[in-house]
């Protein structure tokens, strides 16, 4: 693989992780609980530290990184807002709509890690791959403890200006 080809993926990393920090931001927004609120938040700080990792690595190999998400991540944030209007801001519905950006961006990692890039670039997309797997399983687990039953606390903030 070229140089100028790991840019070109290293860049949609870059706009996957933009695109799961902004998702999380939203999802911080729009869900009604505290505890949720803080998951998501502490996720997309992540998401953002990620993005500063690879626009360094790409800069690192002579290229120009890229600054933005995708339409699709615009996509799933509006989908989102609306799933959490409509359920007014069920914790259910938004870690749903989380878990299938998770999806994609294991997806997106787990391809950047079949290509054939190592050194320092293989290493940091491994680090970032294993932290968002564990998002992922963490999702997993609030979902099935949301659809169980279990209590969050709610967000008093939210709920008096709805």
């Amino acid at each position: 693989m070229t140089t100028a080809d790991t840019i070109a993926e290293l860049n949609g990393l870059i706009r996957t992780c933009k695109d799961g920090e902004l998702g999380y931001t939203t999802a911080a927004a729009d869900v009604q609980n505290t505890e949720l609120e803080s998951v998501f938040a502490k996720y997309a700080k992540q998401r953002r530290q990620f993005a500063k990792e690879l626009q360094g690595e790409v800069g690192r190999l002579g290229g120009k990184p890229g600054d933005c998400g995708s339409a699709g991540g615009t996509l799933l944030r509006g989908w989102m807002d609306v799933k959490s209007a409509l359920t007014n801001g069920s914790g259910a519905a938004i870690i749903a709509t989380c878990e299938t950006g998770e999806e994609v961006a294991v997806a997106a990692f787990s391809w950047f890690l079949n290509l054939d890039v190592s050194g320092q670039t293989r290493t940091l997309v491994e680090k970032q791959c294993r932290s968002i797997k564990e998002a992922n399983a963490r999702l997993q687990r609030l979902k099935r403890e949301e659809s169980s039953g279990a209590k969050f606390q709610k967000n008093d903030r939210k709920t008096a200006t709805s």
